[in-house]
């Protein structure tokens, strides 16, 4: 089988979305939405293999923390036929730091990750549950546009980069707002939530991610959340106390320079 791998153009996004659909990625903040590729794109890079039609596709996107591989998936019909290793070279040609990505528990990713140079941390636990048994937070929390939180966020991490696009996209729904949290005048926390999932928060203080977490939940005014947290996290242990569930989880995989903050909520596609 002949593949060649290239950078994604509009004639890939069909079959992007095919394959997205056929490895059961959700309906946004995947593959399947064209938006979201169009975001890779945007602030990052993205490559797709053909043979004769699209046989699979990566994504990377700068953040704080390093860079992310944002997706990598191939069509589930030419599973082991080197399609996986072939992207990721395109993405990865030589071993470097910075980089990291969260991993399905698929047999083939782990491997693959692990023979790039990078290394298992901790589980990203994918949560569920009642919101309003929380502890109440004593944080103040302030509704913002996407900029200012971009803005609060590149002031929380040191990086001279505020990530404006990504806080426009995840802001795209009328129903999704970003975040500020803070403890008095002193900024803790900023990400992005709506009714049903808080998407993003980004806390460096570990001492105040659990507080951050309680009050940016409770800002936004649901009966039920769900959100994506490292298993360190903590507040794990009173998560599950007030009758959280994990629902699924994939691995942080890294190179051993870096350090994902264990205080964040991630959205396992763009960090």
């Amino acid at each position: 089988m002949t593949v060649q791998v290239r950078a994604v153009t509009p004639v890939d996004l069909p079959g992007i979305r095919a394959i997205s659909r056929a490895t059961d990625q959700p309906d946004t903040e995947s593959g399947v939405e064209a938006a979201y590729v169009e975001l890779i794109l945007t602030i990052g890079r993205a490559v797709a293999a053909r043979g004769s039609e699209v046989l699979g596709w990566a994504g990377e996107v700068p953040t704080p923390s390093g860079t992310l591989l944002t997706d990598l998936f191939v069509d589930p019909a030419v599973h082991a036929r080197g399609v996986g290793s072939a992207l990721l070279r395109a993405m990865w040609p030589a071993p470097a730091g910075g980089r990291y990505t969260f991993s399905s528990k698929h047999p083939a990713a782990l491997p693959l990750y692990v023979r790039a140079g990078l290394v298992p941390s901790w589980p990203l636990l994918y949560l569920s549950g009642p919101a309003d048994r929380l502890p109440l937070g004593v944080l103040r929390v302030d509704r913002v546009d996407a900029r200012t939180a971009a803005a609060a966020v590149a002031r929380l991490t040191g990086w001279g980069r505020p990530r404006t696009p990504l806080f426009e996209y995840w802001t795209r729904a009328d129903d999704a707002t970003a975040l500020v949290v803070r403890d008095g005048s002193r900024l803790v926390a900023a990400g992005v939530g709506s009714p049903a999932v808080l998407t993003h928060l980004t806390c460096p203080d570990r001492g105040m991610a659990a507080g951050a977490l309680y009050a940016a939940v409770a800002a936004l005014g649901t009966a039920a959340i769900t959100f994506a947290l490292p298993g360190p996290h903590p507040a794990m242990r009173t998560l599950l106390a007030c009758g959280f569930r994990i629902d699924d989880f994939d691995v942080h995989m890294r190179t051993p320079d870096v350090t994902l903050p264990i205080g964040g909520v991630y959205s396992p596609g763009l960090g």
